[in-house]
């Protein structure tokens, strides 16, 4: 709606007239003589706080607010003894000024700022609690809601057009005086009250924030006084989320605006501050910029806003991704339209990802130490600003969105790291102690020893015999009969081998999903808990040991193992995971008539049938659910409780063995904390994008080659232009152990090219624990070519 001007004559025309009988009414007795009292004088201000708060928390529109109906009410209430809000400042309200600010906003009166109306009208809307709660609202006299804060940011763009920069800084000054007042008396008022945190937007929409760059303005100090209003709102559910809704319904283009500006607060300051203690990016150089000022606060502070903002993204998100946005954008598409606006749409993850924050390693070890020393102590993990304990941390482990993939694998490596450090230095120990006879608890490395033939076996007998601490050691895997040294690389080869049986088709443990090519677990498996739970901890064991999987799992499975209970699946999630069925559940929720319902789609019950073995079992979706009729009216329960039987009550025991054997390894880390569920995934199966050109540029060469060999010339171009997709990937997997991408890409891969002597018919061979190919000297580009087909094609098993 356009911007309309508030009229005060109109909603509330005879205020002053009432203020009298107000003094009288709201004094204490022994104090309505004398005359001007500071007793009066108190009334006076207690009144108009009263009577700032009703205008601000009512409904003042022409059908329901008759004349006197504010000032009335507010005099019942003086009279009723009610505690006067503070965050007021205790003047009459300025229903004049709230009535030139909107008429500023619509008509765009002042451009240039050269008259002095809009000049005072600035200082007046920042420098006004109640001016602030009121102004520019597109229906006025409605207050806000958690639905709708009844703000439009374009209203304050209006409002500002064109003015002088003179007009910016003394409003900036009025808000930063405001600010102030309201974290010293006014924030619990603030914080439970819809009405006032609508004050915050306008607060954030000033654009004098946008361009607080300069380290010594007052535009950066009124930023940080803002940014700790909302940080200290942030740790009150009720306003962090009313204020994730309000700016989820924001132009998406706004957003990425205020995104924007938070990580170049973020950037700024992080350089700054190392520019003025003259530090580097090192640990120790982190560690003196965290004691020696406030930077840490403010940036935690930041990222609270920027949490508020990432909640509104992941509204959209899931807005993005429900079935209804999806079906509706079909159908758009299928009548050759698109969705209005930016429906359906939301920032990229990576949009919230910091750059200087995920550069500084310094700063990633800084915070993850301060979090292992709270876990050291035997604290429970908490980032509540209590003030017992000064936080020293920059809130990088709290608020992860704002690291990259690869940053939080880094750190991920180095907490494994740690812990298995801790356990093979604990091993070590009691080695000395017993002089060198220690049973296997105490070895410092997780061994296991298992035959091609039985892997399963062997792998189940051999972990049942360890307990979850012995699965923090570094993992050890020998194959029997075999002369390989396990460095990394026969572990690879373990891992693939169990995965592939486990999903063997004999064992009966997994389904596969053809639409999808995923696999979800049998419901009507016989195999015992043990080995869904020997497959959970692969799946852990394979992260903790920085392993990259070939498993095929719907997001669904990595939302239930990441969120646990939390997770809500739904119809969107069933749409990627098994289409055909969504698709007719859909249908069933579109139909629109209620009298062909039956006809349409038949009687149904609240049961499903499924085979089991060659037999028909029913399985009822609630109680006696082969009773109660599938109709028009009850089909959302009906497709919500299907839906629930697929992802957890068919498959109950099987995720539940596996999902013990996941947190078998990983409960106790940070994993849950850094990770997002598609981050798992990306972590568990590394990324199926193969850029070799970006592993060309990061490879090293030793030996006597270098780039310009002649033979590495010819690898890269049999790479590049001769070798298929798929080969590869098998010329992958021959030098890694694996035919996927790391976390970050191949980029990141750590890839070795030596000269293995002079030309010659040996086949060329690898060091897969460290990514190291060995290339005889060819004598032609055509030798080489057909040895590395021969080589990639054969590449199973170990050797000295």
């Amino acid at each position: 709606a356009p911007m309309q001007p508030f009229d005060s004559a109109r909603a509330l025309p005879s205020w002053r007239q009432v203020l009298s009988a107000a003094f009288g009414l709201a004094l204490p007795p022994d104090a309505q003589q004398g005359g001007a009292s500071e007793a009066r004088g108190d009334a006076h201000r207690r009144f108009q706080r009263i009577y700032a708060e009703v205008l601000v928390e009512g409904s003042w529109s022409d059908e329901f607010a008759p004349r006197y109906t504010a000032a009335g009410e507010a005099i019942r209430l003086a009279k009723a003894g009610k505690n006067a809000p503070r965050c007021f400042s205790g003047k009459p309200p300025r229903l004049e000024d709230l009535a030139a600010i909107d008429a500023a906003a619509g008509r765009e009166i002042g451009r240039g700022g050269q008259g002095g109306e809009l000049h005072d009208l600035a200082s007046a809307l920042y420098g006004d609690m109640f001016l602030l709660c009121m102004s520019l609202k597109p229906r006025p006299g409605l207050p806000a809601t958690v639905e709708d804060p009844n703000f439009m940011h374009s209203s304050v763009e209006q409002f500002f057009s064109g003015v002088a920069p003179k007009v910016l800084d003394e409003s900036l000054v009025a808000l930063g005086g405001l600010v102030d007042d309201i974290l010293d008396h006014g924030f619990d008022e603030l914080a439970h009250s819809m009405a006032k945190l609508r004050s915050v937007l306008l607060m954030l929409a000033h654009p004098g924030l946008a361009d607080a760059v300069d380290p010594a303005s007052d535009s950066l100090e009124v930023l940080r006084k803002v940014l700790t209003l909302v940080g200290r709102l942030h740790a009150v559910p009720d306003a962090r989320d009313a204020l994730a809704r309000w700016f989820a319904l924001e132009p998406l283009d706004l957003l990425e605006r205020r995104v924007g500006q938070v990580q170049q607060f973020l950037t700024l300051s992080l350089l700054c501050a190392q520019a003025e203690v003259g530090s580097d990016s090192s640990l120790e150089g982190i560690m003196e910029i965290a004691k020696s000022g406030d930077l840490a606060r403010h940036m935690r502070n930041a990222l609270r806003l920027l949490d508020i903002y990432c909640r509104a993204n992941e509204r959209r998100i899931s807005h993005g991704v429900d079935w209804r946005t999806r079906r509706e954008a079909q159908l758009l598409r299928q009548r050759g339209e698109l969705p209005p606006g930016d429906t359906g749409r939301s920032l990229s993850p990576t949009q919230f990802h910091n750059d200087a924050i995920n550069e500084c390693e310094g700063l990633l070890k800084h915070d993850l130490k301060e979090v292992l020393e709270q876990q050291f102590m035997g604290r429970r993990l908490s980032f509540a600003e209590d003030g017992q304990r000064r936080r020293q941390d920059f809130g990088v482990v709290e608020f992860p969105f704002v690291l990259a993939p690869v940053s939080k694998v880094r750190m991920l490596g180095i907490e494994s790291l740690l812990m298995q450090r801790e356990e093979v230095r604990h091993a070590m120990a009691w080695q000395m102690i017993l002089r060198g006879r220690m049973p296997v608890s105490m070895q410092p490395f997780l061994v296991l020893k298992v035959r091609r033939t039985a892997v399963i076996e062997d792998a189940l007998r051999q972990l049942a015999k360890h307990g979850s601490q012995q699965f923090k050691k570094p993992l050890k895997v020998v194959f029997d009969g075999e002369e390989g040294v396990d460095e990394g690389g026969v572990q690879k080869e373990f891992f693939q081998l169990l995965i592939e049986e486990l999903y063997n088709e004999d064992f009966g443990m997994f389904e596969r999903v053809e639409e999808s090519r995923n696999f979800w677990f049998n419901k009507v498996s016989f195999e015992a808990n043990l080995q869904f739970e020997l497959f959970g901890t692969v799946l852990g064991l394979a992260i903790y040991n920085q392993v990259i999987l070939d498993v095929k799992f719907p997001m669904a499975v990595y939302k239930k193992l990441m969120l646990g209970d939390d997770a809500e699946l739904n119809l969107s999630d069933l749409l990627d995971f098994q289409p055909s069925l969504a698709q007719g559940l859909i249908a069933l929720l579109e139909h629109q008539t209620a009298s062909t319902f039956e006809e349409v789609f038949g009687p149904l019950y609240f049961i499903v049938e499924y085979e089991c073995y060659g037999s028909m079992v029913q399985a009822e979706l609630k109680e006696n659910g082969k009773d109660i009729q599938v109709t028009y009216e009850n089909r959302e329960d009906y497709v919500q409780r299907y839906c629930d039987w697929i992802f957890n009550g068919a498959v109950e025991r099987q995720f539940g063995a596996f999902k013990k054997g996941f947190d078998t390894c990983i409960g106790d880390t940070l994993f849950r904390r850094l990770f997002r569920p598609d981050e798992l995934e990306l972590v568990i199966c590394g990324s199926p994008q193969l850029d070799f050109t970006s592993l060309e540029k990061a490879t090293t060469y030793q030996d006597g080659y270098n780039k310009n060999s002649v033979v590495v010339r010819w690898f890269w171009e049999i790479v590049h232009e001769e070798l298929g997709e798929e080969e590869r990937r098998s010329l992958l997997q021959f030098c890694t152990g694996s035919d996927r991408a790391p976390v970050g890409g191949l980029g990141r891969l750590p890839f070795i090219v030596s000269r293995a002597g002079p030309d010659s018919d040996q086949l060329p061979s690898v060091h897969t624990c460290f990514n190291h190919l060995l290339l005889p000297e060819y004598a032609s580009k055509e030798k080489l070519e057909g040895r590395l087909r021969v080589a990639i094609q054969h590449c199973t098993g170990f050797g000295l």
